[in-house]
C-alpha cells in the first residue's frame, strides 16, 4: 500500500471554520479521532557490508563459484502502535480511573471492530510528482498484549507515546484529516514501557504551544506500478488542492521531515592495550 499526501496548518482561531467547510465539501458530518500513537525503535544493528562473510565456515571461498555483491547497511526503522480510543478511555480529573486490567490487550470480542494496529511508514519517494509518496503498511491485532509483542519481537525499545485529537472526513478517494498532537506533560525518560491507565483528557497539552491543527488530505493506492492509477490519484489530490485554495494551502512537505529510518551509529572498538 502507497499513500498520497498534501499538508496544511489550520490556526486555532480557524478550526470551527475550517471544519465547517470540509463538512460541505466532504457532504458529511465530520467522524471524531482519538488515537494513542506508541513508538518503538529497533535494538539490533543493521547488517554491515561484508558481515555474512564471517557466518557458517569463516572467509573461505569456493572455487569456480561466483562472488557475492556485498549489499550496503540495512536501514532500520521506527514502528508505531495505533491504538483507537473513546472518552471513556481516558482518566478522570482527579486522578481515579475506571477498574481495568493492569496490562495492555488487544482482545477483540465478537462484532467489535480491532482497537489495536501496528503502522509502518517507509520514507517518501524521491519523485517529483508534486505529491508526497510513501508506503505503509498496517497490521491489525486480534488478541495479546501489544507491548510484549514488540518486545519480543525484533526486538524493539518503547520510545514515546503520544495522542492525537481531530475529524476524519472522506471526500470521494481523499481522506480528510485535521488534527492536532496532544502529550501528556512532564519528562518520561525513565519510562520504559506505555502506561496501562491514561491521564485525564484535559490533563493533556497540545506539541504546538498555539495549538494550531495540521490538515492532512490522503489517497492510498494498491499498485503504485500502475501509471494510470497513479496519476488518477494525483489527480484526485490535486484537484481537492485546488478546491481548498484560499480556505488551507495544502503543500508538499519536505520529505526529510517525514524520515522514520533509525539513526545508526557504528560502535567504536575498544582501544586494544599493547603490553610494555
Amino acid at each position: 500500500m502507497h499513500e498520497l499526501l498534501l499538508y496544511g496548518q489550520v490556526p486555532l482561531s480557524r478550526h470551527d471554520q475550517v471544519l465547517k467547510i470540509l463538512a460541505g465539501v466532504a457532504a458529511m458530518q465530520p467522524r471524531r479521532v482519538l488515537e494513542r500513537r506508541i513508538i518503538y525503535k529497533p535494538t539490533r544493528e543493521p547488517e554491515e557490508p561484508g558481515a555474512h562473510l564471517s557466518r557458517r565456515g569463516g572467509t573461505q571461498n569456493v572455487v569456480g563459484a561466483k562472488p557475492a555483491k556485498q549489499s550496503g547497511a540495512r536501514d532500520l526503522f521506527y514502528n508505531q502502535f495505533v491504538q483507537k480510543l473513546s472518552d471513556g478511555d481516558f482518566g478522570h480529573a482527579n486522578g481515579t480511573h475506571e477498574p481495568q486490567e493492569k496490562a495492555l490487550s488487544a482482545a477483540v470480542g465478537p462484532g467489535e471492530e480491532p482497537k489495536w494496529a501496528l503502522e509502518f511508514q517507509d520514507m517518501p519517494d524521491t519523485g517529483d510528482r508534486g505529491v508526497s509518496i510513501r508506503a505503509t503498511a498496517s497490521t491489525d491485532l486480534l488478541s495479546g498484549d501489544p507491548h510484549a509483542w514488540m518486545i519480543a519481537a525484533g526486538p524493539h525499545q518503547f520510545v514515546s507515546e503520544y495522542y492525537i485529537e481531530g475529524h476524519r472526513f472522506v471526500h470521494g478517494n481523499v481522506v480528510i484529516f485535521l488534527y492536532r498532537l496532544l502529550h501528556e506533560p512532564g519528562v518520561r525518560s525513565l519510562e520504559t514501557a506505555p502506561k496501562v491507565d491514561l491521564p485525564a483528557f484535559s490533563a493533556l497539552q497540545p506539541f504546538d504551544p498555539s495549538g494550531a491543527y495540521m490538515l492532512e488530505a490522503k489517497v492510498r493506492v494498491q499498485d503504485l506500478n500502475t501509471p494510470a492509477v497513479l496519476e488518477n490519484g494525483v489527480g484526485q489530490l490535486k484537484a481537492f488542492r485546488q478546491q481548498m485554495k484560499g480556505c488551507v494551502e495544502l503543500e508538499l512537505p519536505d520529505r526529510l521531515a517525514m524520515d522514520t529510518r533509525v539513526k545508526y551509529n557504528a560502535r567504536e572498538a575498544p582501544p586494544v592495550r599493547r603490553p610494555r
